[in-house]
């Protein structure tokens, strides 16, 4: 987006989150990227590059998580987009614990707004994280 508005930082295009040197796009920031891949990894999902995002997305949510995948892929994929941020406009350098850190208090902020079965459910998936 910042490119589309010629709005540039230090003439980055390629990705500041991966050693890479790809464009940095949408679908390389939260599903290609080498940081990106980690998280996804940590959560127990995987996006395979051959497959269409929304083919992998479903399958994943087969696998995994069940009736809160949408949440937690929402959260781990907005705390990706914020390590890329803070690295751009705060200098802070991206790293997997500050995402993992961060979607963990993500997920326990929404275990107030679930039913109480869900409540344990997230707290089990926060542990285990």
């Amino acid at each position: 987006m910042l490119k589309r508005r010629h709005y540039h930082i230090d003439d980055i295009e390629s990705c500041v989150l991966c050693t890479t040197q790809e464009e940095e796009n949408i679908d390389h920031l939260i599903f290609s990227c080498q940081l990106s891949q980690h998280c996804w990894a940590k959560i127990g999902t995987s996006y395979n590059t051959n497959n269409s995002r929304i083919e992998a997305t479903i399958r994943a949510k087969e696998k995994n998580y069940g009736t809160l995948f949408f949440e937690i892929f929402t959260f781990a994929a907005w705390n990706i987009s914020k390590e890329r941020n803070n690295y751009i406009f705060n200098q802070i350098n991206p790293t997997h614990n500050s995402w993992l850190e961060r979607t963990k208090a993500d997920l326990n902020w929404l275990r107030y707004r679930v039913p109480t079965n869900l409540s344990d459910y997230i707290t089990s998936i926060v542990n285990n994280l």
